[in-house]
């Protein structure tokens, strides 16, 4: 499973700049797969300015079209292309160092959290945000820079980029966003449960799991056997074969679907695990099912 953030940042066929630890990439996508699977051990508020796609977390759906905007947490997604017009977009991958090292110089927002009501980790993973003129100027002064790269003026920009986080922590219809951004600077380690329960429909491996908690491999299995009482790769395995039972007798997906919405590397290997596990295959469950 591709790191989304790791490969942008190191990748040289985009436009991209790098102010103290945040990434600003204007992104064009060459996947030639109709689905994909990716992760981002960063937060990334996207504008799409061409193209369409569907990006898939949890069982949320998000369509992206010309002028969407959305913030995407940092975890696991699924994805669908569409290839009658090139998916082009900006990208802003936030780290928590960054949002920390902002905060620290506007100290007052810590206590305007508009979005406080939200329980932490109830929140979905794909946020959509209301266009508005602030931000609509924004994206094409930023745009506008990329255009012109040879007289890119980081001081400049990192103050644009402080103008649009204003714009999003004071305005409460940004909310959702701006509460999880505060609780994310909050807390060192994110839950293990919370980050467990959004991603593990994925074909992430244990250290991006680490890497999503803020842990070394070892300090992550430690704390997952002390949270769950049990092995990391054993959980995980459970957890997709429930979802896939409960795909089978309640939804109309085949079963290359199923495997590829639970996390399987592949519809074999999905098959193999399940009639291991179940003493039958994928379709004879689903045909007992509905007899």
């Amino acid at each position: 499973m591709i790191n989304f953030y790791q490969t942008l940042k190191v990748l040289d066929i985009y436009k991209k700049v790098i102010i103290r630890d945040l990434l600003c990439v204007e992104y064009k996508c060459f996947l030639e797969d109709r689905t994909f699977k990716f992760w981002t051990e960063v937060g990334c508020l996207v504008f799409c300015t061409s193209g369409k796609k569907i990006y898939s977390s949890k069982g949320q759906d998000l369509a992206v079209a010309k002028g969407t905007v959305f913030f995407m947490k940092k975890g696991a997604y699924t994805g669908e292309s569409f290839f009658e017009e090139q998916y082009c977009a900006l990208m802003l991958f936030l780290p928590e160092s960054y949002i920390g090292h902002f905060l620290s110089k506007f100290d007052y927002l810590k206590v305007m959290d508009h979005g406080a009501d939200l329980a932490y980790g109830t929140q979905e993973n794909l946020i959509a945000l209301e266009q508005d003129s602030n931000l609509e100027v924004f994206f094409f002064t930023i745009l506008n820079y990329f255009a012109n790269m040879e007289v890119v003026n980081k001081e400049l920009l990192e103050v644009k980029f402080d103008e649009l986080l204003l714009n999003l922590f004071t305005q409460p219809k940004y909310g959702e966003l701006s509460s999880y951004l505060l609780q994310l600077v909050g807390d060192d380690r994110v839950g293990i449960r919370q980050i467990m329960e959004e991603n593990y429909a994925s074909t992430l491996k244990l250290p991006g799991y680490a890497e999503l908690c803020n842990m070394s491999l070892s300090s992550f299995k430690r704390e997952f056997v002390r949270v769950y009482k049990t092995a990391p790769g054993k959980w995980l395995l459970n957890r997709k074969l429930q979802l896939a039972r409960k795909l089978l007798g309640n939804s109309h997906l085949n079963i290359n679907e199923v495997a590829f919405r639970c996390g399987f590397e592949s519809a074999s290997h999905f098959i193999k695990t399940f009639k291991k596990q179940q003493d039958v295959t994928p379709t004879k469950y689903r045909a007992s099912m509905n007899s």
